[in-house]
């Protein structure tokens, strides 16, 4: 057990750029078993081609309540171009932008890693196949954990601010958390966090900027190195998944 804990602590995310993005959802109406789930992703494979726009899985595995899926979708990108006679005219060309999914039936939660347009895709493959409907999850309990966890605070929103016409206030600057304002704020006039930047110390050692905009549910983590440790994206789409339906069975 201990071998096969130290492989998963050691699995390395490779992101394409500097960080990798995370859309949480909960997800209401989905029926299928993980077995049906899976087989239902795995009909539709990803096939490149020419002359259409396709999107499809090139991996399905079903491991428990879990389904885990690489998805592959294809994009329809406009820029212009000059034509023979030098004006200005439109051309199209395919994106092709991938990501991994994670349909988490236990939880009733969707975990999508990867960028935003990948996510709006899987979501409206997943609505229009299966009947279930999905929506942001609402990090607003997980924030409140992280955000007491930061060794660095660098930029903070609050909205729902009841003081006079002031209904947002935001603050940036190195090691914000320790300044008065930002607890008048959420005390006396009631303000939410509900996006910010900062750096938290993860499960791994590593210290990780991470971006946390709990409205939209989404996470942007900075990698470290060549990626991020699995271990340590677990850690907090765990602490965000459980915070949030912990405030749903309150």
């Amino acid at each position: 057990m201990s071998k096969k804990r130290s492989r998963k602590s050691k699995r390395l995310i490779r992101t394409r750029g500097m960080a990798l993005a995370v859309k949480l959802f909960r997800c209401n109406g989905l029926s299928m078993s993980p077995t049906k789930l899976a087989a239902t992703f795995r009909n539709m494979p990803y096939s490149p081609s020419k002359d259409e726009i396709t999107a499809g899985f090139t991996e399905v595995k079903a491991s428990g309540k879990v389904v885990r899926g690489e998805f592959v979708a294809g994009f329809r990108v406009p820029v212009l171009s000059y034509d023979a006679e030098g004006n200005l005219t439109p051309v199209h060309y395919v994106s092709v932008d991938r990501g991994t999914v994670l349909v988490k039936l236990d939880r009733g939660t969707v975990e999508v890693r990867g960028s935003e347009r990948i996510s709006r895709k899987f979501r409206r493959i997943l609505e229009d196949t299966t009947g279930a409907k999905l929506s942001p999850l609402n990090l607003n309990g997980g924030t409140k954990k992280l955000y007491t966890q930061a060794a660095e605070i660098d930029a903070v929103l609050l909205t729902g601010v009841e003081k006079g016409n002031l209904t947002q206030a935001e603050f940036r600057g190195l090691g914000i958390q320790n300044e008065e304002e930002i607890g008048l704020y959420t005390r006396r006039y009631k303000g939410s966090i509900s996006r910010f930047r900062g750096t938290f110390p993860y499960p791994s050692g590593a210290f990780l900027t991470t971006t946390v905009n709990a409205d939209a549910g989404s996470l942007i983590v900075y990698r470290s190195g060549d990626g991020i440790l699995e271990k340590d994206l677990e850690w907090i789409v765990d602490l965000m998944e459980e915070a949030a339906l912990a405030e749903e069975n309150a």
